[in-house]
């Protein structure tokens, strides 16, 4: 990240969703950008609505453009002392300049003050292998893995880490 950057990461706006969902179909690809829509716009339908969807999204950025962004989701039915990274995705003209790394410190320093587990999914499809590399070289090893989970036989791979 350049010394004459201002790199800023803060809550989600929901004047900042299409951006994001767009990001998502960049970084990942368009069926991910689309579930990313849905999650999030229920975010703000439940936030609205003074509901707890046991969700939290970050969005990164350099000056006024989204070059990344982060969440959290609790299952709100689930053990409350674990938490899962949602929709953690960097611009891919911006990867490798640290900024995926900026942003797993942050919501792992917003994760241990109330959770004990991090997990987060990703799939054994070729384009997330280097989302899984990432995830292994921040700690988290796979803990679970769920066979034919995706239409094309992709497996679910469940990476994971003890926070405290």
């Amino acid at each position: 990240m350049g010394k004459d950057r201002e790199i800023t990461i803060e809550a989600m706006a929901e004047s900042d969703l299409e951006e994001s969902v767009n990001l998502i179909a960049l970084a990942m690809n368009k069926d991910e950008a689309k579930w990313a829509r849905e999650t999030m716009e229920f975010y703000f339908e439940s936030r609205k609505r003074g509901i707890n969807s046991g969700r939290e999204y970050y969005v990164c950025r350099d000056g006024d453009k989204i070059c990344g962004l982060v969440g959290l989701h609790r299952y709100v039915w689930g053990p409350e002392e674990n938490v899962w990274l949602s929709w953690f995705a960097v611009h891919p003209d911006r990867q490798g300049e640290g900024i995926g790394s900026l942003l797993i410190g942050t919501i792992k320093e917003k994760a241990v003050k109330k959770y004990r587990k991090l997990f987060v999914e990703t799939y054994t499809q070729d384009t997330f292998e280097k989302a899984r590399s990432f995830y292994e070289s921040k700690g988290f090893s796979e803990v679970g893995r769920i066979e034919n989970y995706l239409s094309d036989g992709s497996s679910m791979v469940v990476f994971g880490m003890t926070l405290r």
